[in-house]
């Protein structure tokens, strides 16, 4: 059942003097509204126009910890909580979204890893079963889209992944994506951002030692995989001598204009370096590091041009709520958070 508005977004620019702040690095992170009812850890998102769709997850505060709620965010109207999942809730979903249609499909409770997949229809308030994901039950994969057909892939079900699988709507169909080369790591807790029909995948861990290889995917190309430069001091070069937080897994990414943007997540220890990834050139650069407690499991997303973070775990079992916006090109102000 839909509930009616309970929180209203937060949006504002630093309007202090240059004078006043700390630093002068690129990115300000701005208080936002919190997500309802529970914090919550490793949800599931996926945006459909200006409007961002969050749920599932772990809440060690929920009654089953495992909730089955789904919420929307709109940046003018805040957040409104929606039909729940019809599913077992469940952490380490993936999820994307093909048109006006919202999917989400895998994860994992204490007791069941899954592969059930379902599709949601916001104009109609609806959840549909869909045909099960065609690979080997998982959690902590990725799933995004590009021209047209939906990908889930990496993760790990006893043993760490690295295949791709491409759903396909109009048929409800899962077929396995042409291969990586031999040279994708395998991996779970990765992140995947969309820029101009190309899907990019980089960080997560496999066997607890986290990955340095960054791929994008065309499906366009009669090779579709293709590597790009490693997130650590690699290359025999200085471009890349300043790489030196990175790697990491259970991060979030997310694309404002020509940038992507990837922060928090854990490489042994929580991280909160914030970092920024040029399309054009193949080459990251540090940005203001995420100023609240540190956090794995969180999700992000941009609506109607405005980035934000939020929710994930502490790494003792404490999850969260908040969420930021993430303003990056204006200085970070103290002040805002």
């Amino acid at each position: 059942m839909r509930r009616p508005l309970l929180f209203v977004a937060v949006s504002a620019l630093c309007s202090c003097h240059p004078a006043m702040l700390p630093n002068t690095q690129l990115g300000n992170w701005v208080q936002a509204a919190p997500i309802g009812l529970w914090p919550r850890s490793n949800a599931a998102s996926f945006v459909i126009g200006d409007n961002a769709y969050v749920g599932l997850g772990y809440s060690e505060k929920a009654d089953q910890r495992y909730p089955a709620d789904f919420w929307v965010f709109n940046a003018n109207t805040g957040w409104t909580q929606l039909e729940d999942f019809p599913g077992p809730g469940r952490s380490g979903a993936s999820a994307f979204s093909i048109g006006n249609y919202g999917y989400v499909g895998t994860g994992w409770d204490i007791l069941n890893v899954y592969n059930d997949f379902y599709q949601y229809d916001p104009a109609q308030h609806v959840w549909t079963k869909k045909q099960n994901y065609g690979g080997t039950s998982r959690y902590d994969a990725v799933g995004f889209a590009v021209q047209g057909k939906g990908y889930i892939g990496t993760g790990v079900n006893k043993y760490t992944m690295n295949d791709f699988w491409q759903y396909d709507p109009d048929q409800d169909s899962w077929s396995a994506t042409p291969g990586t080369s031999g040279n994708f790591s395998k991996r779970s807790g990765a992140v995947a951002f969309v820029y101009k029909d190309k899907a990019y995948i980089v960080t997560g861990s496999s066997n607890g030692v986290a990955v340095r290889d960054f791929w994008y995917f065309d499906p366009s190309q009669a090779k579709p995989w293709n590597q790009l430069a490693n997130i650590t001091n690699t290359d025999p070069g200085t471009w890349d001598d300043g790489y030196t937080d990175i790697q990491r897994d259970h991060a979030t990414a997310f694309v404002n204009q020509d940038m992507a943007f990837l922060s928090t997540g854990t490489n042994g220890t929580m991280v909160t370096s914030t970092w920024a990834y040029d399309f054009a050139n193949d080459r990251w650069s540090r940005r203001t590091a995420y100023p609240r407690s540190a956090r794995s499991g969180a999700v992000s997303f941009t609506v109607s041009g405005l980035s934000f973070l939020g929710t994930g775990n502490s790494g003792n079992n404490s999850t969260f709520d908040d969420f930021d916006q993430f303003l990056p090109k204006v200085p970070f102000n103290p002040n805002d958070f």
